[in-house]
């Protein structure tokens, strides 16, 4: 029998996960006292196979792949939209969110109606659910096919409007250029 390193089973993660040298990826919900050794392993592959540091949320960059970690005493179906939705802010337009949970029949697991009702209000799909080992799932959500782009953040056009002199104003008037 050959034993496999905890290096190459943290490496075959970053292969599940898809993670190329060129992407940046970004973590999410990240710090968990009771998975950090798991984590702190995923990371490392991670890093590993893009060859520099993984973003944290605060990151203003553009990224490839968003890996948040959720459990269910993170909140309800409304706090993981709010999360998904905060997720997609840096987003490339064919980026991927891996969410990492727990697998079925584990501490911490989210209610299987609560994700199915969270994803789609995100305006996400889910494509792929894989099992990461120790107990962890990953599950890929993308933006649907049929969208080409993320979508049109209206408060954000609206705040670059105002930021240029342009468009309705906080009053509800509009401002000439």
């Amino acid at each position: 029998m050959v034993a496999v390193s905890d290096e190459a089973v943290e490496d075959g993660i970053a292969d599940v996960l898809g993670v190329e040298p060129w992407m940046v990826v970004q973590t999410r919900n990240w710090s968990r006292p009771g998975d950090a050794d798991f984590l702190g392993g995923v990371r490392a592959a991670l890093e590993r196979r893009c060859g520099g540091e993984l973003l944290d949320e605060s990151a203003d960059e553009i990224v490839d792949v968003v890996l948040l970690c959720w459990r269910a005493e993170d909140g309800d179906a409304d706090d993981l939209v709010d999360a998904l939705m905060d997720a997609m802010g840096n987003l490339a337009d064919f980026g991927r969110i891996w969410l990492i949970t727990p697998d079925t029949g584990h501490d911490g697991q989210i209610d299987p109606d609560e994700l199915a009702e969270s994803v789609p209000t995100a305006g996400l799909v889910s494509i792929l659910d894989v099992s990461l080992g120790d107990g962890r799932q990953a599950i890929k959500l993308m933006f649907p096919p049929w969208r080409q782009t993320r979508p049109l953040r209206v408060s954000a056009i609206r705040d670059e409007l105002r930021r240029r002199g342009v468009g309705p104003s906080e009053s509800g008037g509009s401002r000439s250029p």
